[in-house]
């Protein structure tokens, strides 16, 4: 029976070593949304939305984030992916009966931490392990060992992108979405944030089973996606049969592939460009490593960066 003190529901005791789901590591703009759904379109796995769930210590932490300035464009919750996934895994649907429903669910479980609401997750799901792709997961050291104590069997596929197009990207999203950013320092806080965020995610995939840790290019994944897809389904030991493949490559029948009702407040949890179009499509990688227009850092600090794309497969041609 639902308890009437909102808040006071209590968690259920968890096994760290109960589920196995895949977190996909990347940056921002690194094609996180379109890939995370293609590879939970496999028949034994679903992929969910953006859940943001280990940044903070509780729900009611990462409720209480919201920034204003979304609160004044009609955003209802910080994290849109989370409520959504609580809809359709608790409520059946995502229309606005249920994304209401599915907000007060989490706030009677304020105190909940992000593995306790990603274990109902992952049981609802269950048999299929659930994919998940929140970059806010790599902002932190701190962040990633949450992660690792409270999901001791978890996979990770790290995702990567060219340094170029992803800055460029950053760019045109904060343009888009941020007028207001202060953008004196492009294009150099882009590339930082790239190079940082890498470095990060390679720091902490050292210390994983190699069984564990997988890197892949996205474009990769978007240019030559049959062989890619079988070879993480072969990774993950999952089937990998032609049904199996060409389910893959249609993110489009995701029920997270589309914006959720716009009176809700409850619109986003995607990047908001797969969500207007969920179809994949091919991208260019550039042919070069040459320093992006308005570089002002030292030849040394772009050389570093060159060395990590190289790393990460991006050579001059």
């Amino acid at each position: 029976m639902r308890q009437a003190n909102k808040g006071q529901i209590k968690a259920p005791p968890r096994d760290p070593h109960r589920f196995s789901p895949i977190f996909i590591l990347a940056p921002a703009r690194s094609y996180t949304s379109v890939v995370t759904t293609m590879v939970g379109q496999h028949p034994d796995l679903v992929g969910l939305p953006e859940l943001k769930l280990f940044c903070y210590r509780t729900i009611g932490e990462l409720e209480a984030s919201l920034p204003r300035y979304w609160i004044e464009r009609g955003i209802t919750h910080r994290s849109p992916g989370l409520v959504r996934a609580v809809a359709e895994f608790e409520f059946g649907d995502q229309t606005t009966e249920s994304l209401t429903m599915a907000g007060a669910w989490l706030k009677d479980r304020l105190h909940w931490s992000g593995s306790d609401i990603l274990d109902f997750l992952l049981a609802r799901a269950s048999p299929r392990a659930a994919v998940e792709k929140s970059p806010e997961n790599v902002l932190s050291n701190a962040t990633l060992k949450r992660i690792a104590a409270a999901y001791r069997n978890a996979r990770y596929l790290h995702l990567t992108r060219h340094p170029l197009t992803t800055e460029r990207s950053i760019r045109e999203h904060r343009n888009r979405f941020l007028p207001s950013y202060l953008r004196d320092s492009e294009p150099m806080s882009g590339i930082a944030s790239w190079y940082e965020t890498h470095r990060r995610i390679l720091k902490f995939a050292a210390r994983l089973p190699a069984d564990r840790y997988k890197r892949v290019r996205a474009e990769d994944v978007l240019n030559d996606s049959e062989p890619e897809l079988r070879a993480i389904a072969g990774w993950l030991g999952l089937r990998d049969d032609e049904s199996a493949i060409e389910a893959m490559k249609h993110p489009e029948a995701s029920p997270f592939a589309s914006p959720g009702p716009v009176e809700s407040g409850i619109v986003g949890g995607q990047d908001p460009d797969f969500l207007r179009d969920p179809i994949p499509h091919r991208v260019t990688v550039p042919r070069g490593l040459e320093p992006p227009e308005g570089w002002t850092e030292d030849q040394s600090v772009w050389e570093m960066v060159v060395r990590l794309a190289n790393r990460l497969g991006y050579c001059d041609e």
